[in-house]
Order: structure tokens, then sequence, then C-alpha cells
């Protein structure tokens, strides 16, 4: 299929907004694209400017772990980045620190209860059991998101 030539903008407008494209789909032939993401990474996605490669360092909150990673910074607009390969390897080892950091914690289901003034939750048998939970005993609560963190004193 041969495209008209256009003369104005809007007329190249006029007749994609009017050309049915199943056409297209229907006798045109199949190509394979080929995408490198790494060949752009280089590149500011926000204002094609070059961007700078440097090392940075990424402490883990609450462990001895630094982190060090490659990223891209843009001069232009001060923003940097991870290119796909350095984003999917941190990816890989915050997974893996987080299943570390949870092997042998306790999770069990509960029901959440409402009295006249007040939500309360049933901690399980076993899990009082292990932080020496004892009735009257004091306690510090904190919401993080959809997580409840409870210190007992």
């Amino acid at each position: 299929m041969k495209l008209p030539k256009f003369k104005l903008d809007e007329e190249e407008a006029d007749f994609w907004d009017s050309f049915d494209t199943a056409q297209i789909l229907e006798e045109g032939e199949e190509i394979e694209l080929e995408y490198e993401p790494e060949a752009m990474e280089n590149i500011c996605i926000q204002c094609s400017e070059k961007m700078t490669e440097r090392k940075r360092d990424i402490d883990v909150p609450g462990e001895e772990i630094t982190i060090h990673i490659k990223e891209y910074y843009c001069p232009g607009c001060k923003k940097s980045r991870l290119g796909y390969t350095e984003a999917k390897r941190l990816s890989e080892v915050l997974v893996g620190l987080l299943a570390a950091r949870t092997e042998g914690v306790l999770k069990r289901s509960t029901e959440v209860y409402k009295d006249k003034e007040e939500y309360f939750v049933k901690i399980p048998d076993e899990i009082a059991q292990s932080l020496d939970v004892h009735e009257k005993k004091r306690a510090k609560i904190w919401c993080m998101g959809k997580r409840i963190i409870l210190e007992i004193g």
C-alpha cells in the first residue's frame, strides 16, 4: 500500500482519522523489531541529554550492608536512574535480603474486632509466647501503610 503525499499536517491528520488501519494489518507484511534497552540507557528520557555514568552506594536501613550500584545522571534535569541490568540486579539483591530477613518469622492469621471505642486484634498464642506477652503489659504501636508494627515493652 502506498500512502498519499500530504501538503499540510492537517491533511495528514484528517487522512489518519478517517483511515481504517485494519487494511494495513491484513495486507501488510510482518516485520520484526529489535530493541536493545541498554543501547539508550545513557540518554535522558525527559530532556534527551546524554547522561553520565556514575557509581553510587546504597546503605540498607537496619543492616550493615552497602550495595554498590551503577546509575546514570542527567546534568540537564538533575535526575538519576538505573539501567535495566542494574535495576534487575538491585531487585534480586533486595528480594534476597527480604527472604533472609523473614526466615524464622512467625506468621499467623488473626481477626480484627471492634468494641464501643476501639479496634483490637487477637495475638495468636504462639506469637504471644515468643514475645513473652502478658496481660496489661505495655506496647508501642506504629502504622506504616497497611502494616502495623508492635513493640512489646
